[in-house]
């Protein structure tokens, strides 16, 4: 098994991980330091993912000009890139603080409105912490960098792993004898620190990295900088759509507010990680065929290949919370956040679109067309501020979400569909045909499915478990023996027969 395969297997296993642990974490962290301080942590948290975004697409670049010397095995270029990273980084650690201190000033400005004088203290404590965290985290990604560009996932997803197990296990025994949102994120620190030096060591004493100056490079700053404020400016928007929301929820409706639509972004940014665990390790192998030239019909067959895969694990996942979803937010979080349940689909629907093509933002990426991308959506994060902020009155939580998903449609359902077709020569008329021949057969087995819920349907924890496990079995069943092709049978056959070997 390849490093690639292995580093999908263990995104997914870190996703399940994510999941069971976070279902399990949240109604913890409500238990002992109540929804008020929650929505709180949630809320600077979420000004803090603003300071995260600021690697300035730092990290994708080198990623892609990194590979892209190490195909031309050319040392010096390697090293020269790592080298203009590194005084990149250098300059945006200073930003941050700057930008933190300026934010810090104004805390109790901005929130005097919403929250109590105890509250926006806690607040103020809370930032200056997980500002620390995220200059450390922001200014140490070029190691993460160099290890996803060299393909060894095993170690870069381990370590994620580790992460997910240690970090609620260190909150759940400490929280207990010091309960408040201060003890979360200092816990998140301390255990960041201790992975930014694995990295670092796996870098220098594994992987005998040098950074080091050799010559300046006009055409390669340009290109590198190109590529960078794109990947910048696309994910500054994706705070728009799955951060800012709960900002202006918090500034206009208050903590519980934040705290409703937490728990449903808590789902949807683990549905949006169940599709970038494939495509998350494409971007060192595309970058290689566009290097070596391959055609556009290749790429092609990789965009199909892998959304087609993608499709399966949504359109389940999707499915199975239109079916259970609402049950499931009672059962996990308890009375009081009902309309997270309505969030969700109003967002993970039209953002499907986007989750089962985005191996076609890493061919942009490779091709370094990535600055369309960022013109699209900062139209569509423009429109979707002004529109949250028309709705959040009258509508709330709902209103924000109806926003973004409307956004996230028109961009990624539209825009991008035409671009990848008319530009870059991807045969989408092939892609939506196999896709659509795949939805109607999805369509009939959720029809079943919630039937069967309402019919059966039951207050019991097991028989509620039930319940999804029988749905999945049949999903699973019905998508083999009428959607998957030839090559797709194959490949699960080889997997259950590893697993019988195991076994």
């Amino acid at each position: 098994m390849n490093e690639r395969k292995k580093g999908i297997l263990l995104s997914y296993l870190n996703i399940v991980l994510h999941a069971v642990v976070g279902f399990a974490y949240v109604p913890l962290l409500l238990h002992y330091i109540g929804k008020s301080e929650y929505g709180l942590y949630q809320l600077i948290g979420s000004f803090i993912a603003y300071f995260s975004i600021m690697d300035f697409g730092l990290s994708t670049a080198v990623v892609r000009f990194y590979t892209k010397y190490k195909a031309l095995r050319d040392s010096a270029g390697m090293e020269n890139v790592l080298a203009l990273a590194a005084r990149a980084y250098a300059l945006i650690a200073i930003l941050l603080a700057a930008l933190g201190w300026l934010f810090y000033a104004n805390i109790a400005a901005l929130f005097s409105a919403s929250m109590s004088a105890t509250e926006i203290s806690t607040a103020k404590r809370l930032f200056v912490l997980l500002l620390v965290n995220i200059i450390l985290t922001v200014s140490t990604m070029v190691f993460r960098s160099v290890i996803n560009a060299h393909e060894r996932f095993l170690f870069l997803k381990g370590l994620e792993t580790v992460q997910l197990l240690l970090q609620p296990l260190l909150v759940a025994l400490i929280v207990q004898k010091y309960p408040g949102a201060l003890t979360v994120a200092a816990v998140q620190t301390a255990l960041n620190i201790g992975l930014i030096a694995a990295r670092a060591y796996y870098c220098f004493a594994k992987l005998g990295v040098k950074i080091k100056f050799h010559y300046w490079d006009g055409e390669l700053f340009a290109d590198f900088k190109k590529l960078a404020l794109s990947v910048f400016v696309v994910t500054l928007i994706d705070q728009v759509f799955f951060k800012t929301n709960q900002v202006i929820l918090g500034i206009m409706a208050g903590t519980s507010a934040v705290a409703v639509y937490s728990i449903a972004s808590l789902i949807y940014m683990n549905y949006m990680a169940l599709s970038l665990a494939i495509s998350g390790v494409y971007l060192p192998h595309i970058t290689e065929m566009v290097a070596r030239r391959e055609p556009v019909r290749q790429l092609t067959q990789l965009f199909i290949k892998v959304g087609r895969w993608q499709f399966y694990l949504l359109a389940l996942v999707a499915t199975g919370f239109i079916i259970f979803g609402r049950q499931f937010i009672e059962i996990w979080a308890g009375k009081g956040f009902e309309d997270a349940y309505w969030i969700t689909l109003l967002i993970i629907i039209p953002f499907t679109v986007d989750l089962i093509q985005n191996i076609g933002l890493s061919i942009m990426q490779a091709q370094n067309r990535y600055d369309f991308r960022a013109k699209v959506f900062c139209v569509m994060g423009i429109f979707n501020l002004c529109l949250a902020f028309m709705l959040v009155k009258k509508y709330g939580g709902i209103g924000c979400a109806f926003a973004t998903g409307l956004a996230l449609f028109l961009a990624n359902g539209a825009v991008m569909n035409v671009y990848y077709l008319k530009v870059i020569g991807l045969d989408i008329k092939r892609f939506w045909q196999e896709m659509g021949r795949i939805a109607i057969v999805v369509a009939a087995v959720a029809v079943i499915g919630y039937a069967v819920n309402i019919w059966l349907y039951s207050e019991n924890i097991l028989a509620f478990a039930g319940k999804i496990l029988a749905y999945t079995m049949l999903y699973a069943a019905v998508m083999y023996k009428y959607c998957f092709n030839g090559d797709e049978r194959e490949k699960v056959q080889a997997a259950l027969a590893k697993v019988k070997e195991v076994v």
